[in-house]
């Protein structure tokens, strides 16, 4: 346990340092997992090892101003915010999540050539028009000020400045690399949409952004994956202090971070290839992974329901999202896998909620361990004989393994060449690959 003052010992995990050089060399890289899974910290630390040439943009840049300030010519300013940064990184005695970025300082400190790119980059993005006016009309002595749209930038949505403050941060060539915490704050999906596509343009970058080598967010929004290179996704997960960061490798693991982000609910599940429901854990971890590693280009959505009686729950959600299965486009795209031994009339109830009754798979036996690969299950319990299950024990042969064990002794030994089960590939996989071609 921790003093109330005491900072925690929050490290990476040793599989997690070569990710992070990858991600630090990377064009563009997102960050997503839970709150408090350690995005921040992860930034922050990238910020520190990449040195002066990163620019770290926390999440509480909200700012307002009625006039620029005069650039004042500072010949250490880049050391001077580079110096602020790891004082308070290293020395905080609690998480603080101040920008750095000033959006009047960074307009002011943008050479005209750099002004003129925001404005065209607003225009572009936002249809809005921005010029530098002065106060007083005719006098060049006095103060400016952003004209948006007609009236001054103070009057406009907090959003609309928030964009700003991003674009402009982006302008500022003294920084080669950028890392943005929570990109979408305080913006609409559409203008989400809009900036994202923007800066995955890479006419646009190279455009605007010449200078720019790596762009790396952390974010809660969909909209900020990149779907064109998928590695470019990572996890991030915690636990106790230490933070583990995982590359998204295929489709189903993008597909998982969709689903995650849209708030893991089967309402708003972003429309995958097919949607599976499963009984178990251990279905759902065994069924994942070879769907993962023999359709990697396919969208698949495989949801533990954690009991039979939970199954016909779950499909009552997907009403509200397609008002009749019978009608919808995942008429022929929904599958259930049910053991031997599940509710009675289970399966003549899954019919009438609009399932196709041939692709409701009922195992002839009782629990999936029975479907694993031959060959793996020769490997780990020698060849011959049958296996027995009593409770959350299996064995052959006189060797016994729990389910859980079982489980990762055959993830680990199954690959995208190995021999499946006959009547798991007859059962399930061939409808799956009558549908996703």
């Amino acid at each position: 346990m921790y003093q109330y003052d005491q900072k925690p010992a929050t490290h990476l995990t040793d599989e997690s340092v070569p990710i992070c050089q990858h991600i630090k060399s990377s064009e563009y890289s997102v960050l997503v997992g839970k709150n408090n899974c350690g995005k921040s910290f992860v930034l922050k630390q990238l910020t520190q090892e990449i040195g002066k040439n990163a620019s770290f943009i926390g999440p509480a840049r909200y700012q307002n101003f009625n006039l620029l300030s005069f650039f004042a010519p500072n010949q250490n300013r880049k050391d001077q915010k580079w110096s602020e940064f790891i004082h308070s990184w290293q020395h905080q005695q609690q998480n603080m999540d101040n920008s750095p970025v000033n959006l009047q300082e960074s307009i002011a400190e943008l050479s005209d050539e750099r002004r003129e790119s925001l404005k065209k980059i607003v225009k572009l993005i936002l249809g809005i028009d921005l010029e530098i006016k002065h106060t007083i009309p005719n006098n060049s002595m006095s103060q400016q000020y952003i004209s948006s749209g007609g009236h001054n930038l103070s009057y406009t949505s907090s959003g609309f400045r928030l964009i700003m403050t991003l674009v402009t941060s982006l302008l500022n060539d003294e920084y080669d690399t950028f890392l943005i915490d929570e990109p979408e704050l305080g913006i609409s999906p559409e203008a989400q949409g809009i900036l994202a596509d923007f800066l995955f343009d890479r006419a646009h970058r190279a455009t605007f952004f010449p200078h720019i080598k790596t762009i790396i967010f952390a974010t809660h929004s969909t909209i900020f994956l990149d779907r064109v290179n998928l590695k470019n996704n990572f996890t991030v997960t915690k636990s106790g202090d230490a933070i583990n960061i995982k590359q998204v490798t295929n489709q189903i693991e993008f597909n998982n971070i969709h689903f995650f982000l849209l708030g893991n609910r089967f309402e708003t599940l972003y429309l995958p290839s097919a949607i599976m429901l499963v009984e178990g854990k251990c279905d759902h971890k065994f069924i994942d992974r070879i769907l993962s590693i023999r359709y990697q280009n396919n969208c698949i959505s495989v949801i533990s329901a954690n009991s039979d009686s939970r199954i016909k729950e779950i499909l009552n959600l997907t009403k509200s999202l397609f008002a009749d299965i019978q009608k919808s486009p995942y008429r022929d795209r929904i599958f259930v896998v049910l053991d031997s031994v599940h509710v009675h009339g289970l399966t003549d109830q899954l019919v009438s909620m609009g399932v196709l009754r041939e692709h409701i798979i009922v195992w002839p036996k009782n629990g999936i361990e029975y479907y694993y690969p031959p060959i793996v299950m020769d490997k780990i319990f020698g060849s011959g004989g049958e296996i027995t299950i009593d409770g959350d024990i299996v064995s052959r042969n006189g060797i016994s393994h729990n389910k859980g064990e079982l489980l990762e002794k055959v993830l680990t030994l199954t690959d995208a060449t190995t021999a499946l089960h006959p009547e798991f590939t007859s059962m399930l996989l061939r409808h799956v690959e009558a549908k996703i071609g």
